[in-house]
């Protein structure tokens, strides 16, 4: 009886060993292609978000250089048109002007410095908004990619957490089941041994 419970037993727990060794190799392998999947995806966001922050920083760097070399062609300007006509009148000789030209000068210096700190304050007031867009866009951007991360990356990863659950779960069945099979194996082993006859040697 024992024998044929064990034969059984190892029949049966051989088949479902190799039922789950079949399916460990199959979410094996459906696991290597999902984390190639989330590496291959991570590096494409990760890509196209520093294309377009360096795109972002690129478009910033050109129109703050833009602003700050227009700022200063509007300084020349503004010097040229103040001083202009003085010194053409009083030349660049300090030590020669006069009494009234030298209040001149500074009249025009003041009237030059106001002139000069309101034109920074809009240049400043003009920066000031573009690093603002650029935060903005900036702002922007990590939006997308989170949202690209949530409808794309994120399944991907779910179903590498469920598929590594399973592998887990699958390799303790495994486990228990090849436990089952040498036990029935000992069951086999020991119903064959109790069914051979015994020899006493005595005629």
């Amino acid at each position: 009886m024992g024998f044929l419970l064990g034969m059984n037993g190892k029949l049966m727990a051989g088949k479902r060993v190799r039922q789950l060794q079949a399916r460990m190799m199959s979410v094996q392998s459906q696991l290597r292609r999902a984390t190639r999947d989330i590496e291959s995806m991570e590096r494409q966001i990760n890509a196209q978000q520093r294309q377009m922050t360096n795109s972002i920083r690129t478009y910033g760097s050109l129109q703050m250089y833009g602003m700050q070399t227009a700022n200063q062609m509007n300084m020349q300007q503004l010097q040229a048109s103040i001083f202009g006509d003085f010194y053409a009148q009083a030349g660049n000789d300090m030590s020669k002007w006069t009494d009234a030209q030298r209040s001149d000068y500074t009249n025009l210096t003041s009237k030059y410095q106001m002139q000069a700190a309101l034109m920074n304050n809009e240049m400043g007031s003009m920066q000031q908004m573009m690093q603002t867009t650029m935060a903005q866009q900036q702002q922007q951007i990590e939006n997308e990619v989170e949202m690209l991360k949530e409808l794309q990356l994120e399944p991907l990863k779910d179903l590498e957490e469920e598929l590594q659950l399973e592998k887990e779960t699958l390799d303790s069945q495994i486990q228990l089941a090849q436990q089952d099979y040498e036990a029935c194996k000992e069951m086999e082993k020991a119903g064959a041994k109790n069914l051979t006859p015994q020899y006493t040697g005595q005629g």
